[in-house]
Parts: structure tokens; C-alpha cells; sequence
């Protein structure tokens, strides 16, 4: 039977720009997320990489509805502000005035909705044959500012009746101590204003915020986009083949939801690329049925080896730390990650479990202590930061280590155990295979 309609493959499965045609709503983040966008609180999007944030955002608000500002890691807290309002279509130059702490300031133009022209009252009116002739003005206002002041963006935003939403992206870039003043500044804005920020980030911890400012309690509201059950992943799978007139066995969908491991971005690509093999690249005209299980293993494996030089050079660049010691702290923790099964990387390892499994092969584990670990855990951000091992694919949250790019997890069960120590400078002699797991 001939499809109504012709799709291209890169618009139903794959990871793109755009939000796929197989997004699949999920009650408790899509509701929760349209319910929570009106209720004047800013909101915290977070979970692992690829699990669906940005398509979130963009499936439930069109681009005039928000401003947004993508994040590196050399976003400092004035960058930021200076973004959203170069973003928002202000006109602002630095100023030779100096800020309490040393800065400059910024001059910014004012205008209404940050790009239309603010008018004067009518300065005259003048009568020609029945029409009405009106003479007005047309300004910017000045303002200077302290780029680092939440209420200096806020009195910006007000003066020319912005009404957007602000969306952070890549929230996780930024520097801890940056992270931090935000979270204090979102409680001013909060106050001050009925401005909402949208923060996306990859991460676990349900209230790192929180954690970061208690006073955001009742002032913001966070959504876990992270879970992705078995049975929503195989609702996406059956959301694109009536569009590209396709099926798989049900063996071949089995294999393709277990080796995504609850990561829908994974999923995709393991779709997208099993039609890429048999060179669909749209709507069929005859329904064709495709795929073994076979290759959806090999496809896994090239999926990960797309990125082995960057997972490589992850494993020993961590394993270095933020400098030498004596008990070599990261090199042990990410002897445990190797030595892990994919269940406890995706779901978490506790500190606890992680400091008696190293103290049980350290060769100086007579001197180590839960201290020593526990520290070296808490730093897990900083030492991929100071590598610039981006985007991070460790993430210590709740008291737990977990890897939060699904694709590095397939990386580590599709090479030998004694390659990955060796990357990370340990003698393959010295590790156990007690925690072992595979495709």
C-alpha cells in the first residue's frame, strides 16, 4: 500500500536540530512541564545527555515565545546576562564607569519589547482633508548597568515590557562558583520580577539547585527528563514505521530498546541507522520489513567507536585528576567504572560501594580512608572541567556516580577490559572481573 504521505528518514528517526516526528509525550514530564510553565516558577530540566530536554522545550513553546542562551564553559555570571540581552535584540556597549567589584559596566539601549522603539506622546496633530496626521518621536533610553546584578537585568527587562521566557541551555557548562551565584540570583529575580528561567543541564540530582541556594524552595520546580521505560521507547519505534512504511521482528525491536539502556537519543540513532543500511531514505512504497539482531549489535559498536578517540583520551585524562598524588584517587575511580556492569553506570554506584571496592585491590589501602574517596567524588565536575572533557560524561549526584552518555557505557562493553586499563595506565593484573557486564 502507497503512504498518503512521503517522510524523510531524517525527520522520523536520528538525532537532529529539530523535534523528531516520533516524539513521544510522556505524562509525567510533558504535563508537567505545559502545567509548570504557567505557574510563574522557574524551571529545572535535567537527566543524561540525549534523553529528550531540548526537544522538551521546543515541542511545547514556539521560538517567539523564549530567548535563549547557550552556555560554554567560559560563560562567566556577567557573560551570561550580557547574552540574554544581546539575545533579546538589545543594543548594549561596554561603559568606562567601574562596578563595585571591578568590572565595567554596560550601556544598554532601551527599547520596547528589546527591539521596537519606544514612543514619545504625540507632539501635534494636524487636519488635511478628513485624515488625522500624527507627529511622534521615536527613542531609545539609556540605562547603565551592572552586568553582574540580577536586579540591573531585571529593571532592563521591565523598562521595555519584555515578556519571554529565558532559556539557559547547557546549564552544566558553566563554572561551579558560577552555577552557584546563579542559583542566588534566580531568588532575586524571582522576587523582583515575573520573569521565568528555563534551566537545561545534564545531570542526575533532582535538587542540585537547592543544594546550591535553599531559599529556591517554593521558587522553582524541577523536572527529571531522564526516565525513558521500556515501553515508551518502543512506543517511538512504533511512531515511525507507518511514516516510513517499515517494520522490524519484534526480536530486532527487543535488542534495539535493551542496548539503548532507557536513553531515547540512542534509540534514535540505533533506528535511524538500521534504515540507513538497507538505504531508506523515505516513505516506501511497498511496506518492507528490515533489520537482524546481529546488526543492531555491530551498529551499537559503531555508534560508540564514533567517538572512541574522545572516549580514549577521557579515561586517561581523568585518571590523571587535578594533580599528582600518592593514592591516585581518580585512576582508581575509573578503575571502578570499567570494573562496573552497565546497570550500576546508568543507575549509580554508591560512594560507599565504590570506596570498599577499591579498598579491596588499592595497594596502599591500609591508609585509605571513606574521606579520601568521598572528596576525590565531589570533584568529579572540576577534573573533567579542567580537561575540558566536555560534554562531561561523569556525573556525581545524590551520593552516587553514574555516567550520563549512554554511548560511553557501549564503548566500555564493546572493548576488552584489559585495553580500557591500559588507557587509564593500570596493569590489566590488577583488576578483578567481579563487576563485569556486556551487551
Amino acid at each position: 500500500m502507497k503512504a498518503e504521505k512521503i517522510n524523510k528518514l531524517t525527520d522520523v528517526y536520528g538525532n537532529s536540530r529539530e523535534v523528531p516526528l516520533t516524539y513521544q509525550t510522556r505524562p509525567k514530564v510533558d504535563d508537567r512541564f505545559v502545567n509548570d510553565i504557567t505557574r510563574d516558577k522557574h524551571i529545572v530540566l535535567h537527566g543524561g545527555s540525549k534523553q529528550g530536554k531540548t526537544c522538551l522545550r521546543k515541542n511545547h513553546l514556539t521560538e517567539e515565545e523564549y530567548v535563549l542562551v547557550q552556555c560554554t564553559r567560559d560563560t562567566s555570571r556577567s557573560k551570561l546576562y550580557e547574552l540574554i540581552l544581546k539575545n533579546a535584540n538589545y543594543q548594549y556597549e561596554v561603559s568606562k564607569s567601574i562596578t563595585t567589584s571591578g568590572t565595567n559596566k554596560i550601556t544598554v539601549n532601551i527599547s520596547a519589547e528589546g527591539g521596537i522603539p519606544l514612543l514619545t506622546k504625540a507632539k501635534g496633530e494636524t487636519e488635511y482633508e478628513g485624515t488625522k496626521e500624527r507627529e511622534t518621536s521615536i527613542f531609545y533610553k539609556k540605562l547603565e548597568i551592572d552586568p553582574d546584578d540580577p536586579n540591573d537585568l531585571v529593571r532592563v527587562l521591565e523598562e521595555s515590557g519584555f515578556n519571554k521566557f529565558i532559556v539557559i541551555e547547557d546549564f552544566h557548562y558553566l563554572d561551579e562558583d558560577v552555577q552557584k551565584q546563579f542559583a542566588f540570583d534566580l531568588k532575586v529575580i524571582h522576587e523582583t520580577s515575573k520573569f521565568v528561567f528555563i534551566i537545561i543541564g545534564v545531570w542526575l540530582e533532582t535538587n542540585r539547585l537547592l543544594l546550591y541556594n535553599g531559599d529556591l524552595n517554593g521558587r522553582l520546580t524541577n523536572i527529571n527528563v531522564d526516565k525513558w521505560p521500556d515501553e515508551y521507547l518502543q512506543m517511538v519505534i512504533n511512531n515511525g514505521k507507518p511514516l516510513l512504511n517499515i517494520d522490524f521482528s519484534e526480536d530486532v525491536e527487543n535488542e534495539i530498546i535493551k542496548i539503548s539502556q532507557d536513553n531515547v537519543g540512542l534509540l534514535q540513532e540505533l533506528c535511524y541507522r538500521l534504515c540507513e543500511q538497507y538505504e531508506i531514505w523515505q516513505t516506501q512504497d511497498q511496506s518492507k520489513t528490515i533489520g537482524t539482531v546481529e546488526q543492531v549489535r555491530e551498529l551499537a559498536k559503531e555508534i560508540a567507536d564514533d567517538q572512541a578517540g574522545r572516549y580514549s583520551i577521557f579515561l586517561s585524562k581523568f585518571s590523571e585528576g587535578l594533580s599528582s598524588t600518592e593514592l591516585e584517587m581518580y585512576k582508581w575511580i575509573m578503575w571502578t567504572v570499567v570494573n562496573a556492569s552497565s546497570d550500576e553506570l546508568r543507575n549509580g554506584i554508591s560512594q560507599n560501594t565504590i570506596f570498599h571496592r577499591i579498598k579491596s585491590e588499592h595497594p596502599r589501602a591500609s591508609t585509605l580512608q571513606q574521606n579520601n574517596v568521598n572528596q576525590a567524588l565531589e570533584r568529579v565536575q572540576n577534573v573533567q572541567f579542567k580537561h575540558k572533557l566536555q560534554p562531561l560524561i561523569l556525573d556525581y549526584s545524590n551520593s552516587e556516580l553514574s555516567v550520563v552518555d549512554v554511548n560511553f557505557i557501549v564503548y566500555l562493553q564493546t572493548h576488552s577490559k584489559e585495553e580500557l586499563l591500559s588507557k587509564i595506565g593500570m596493569n590489566p593484573s590488577t583488576a578483578k572481573d567481579n563487576w563485569t557486564g556486556g551487551i
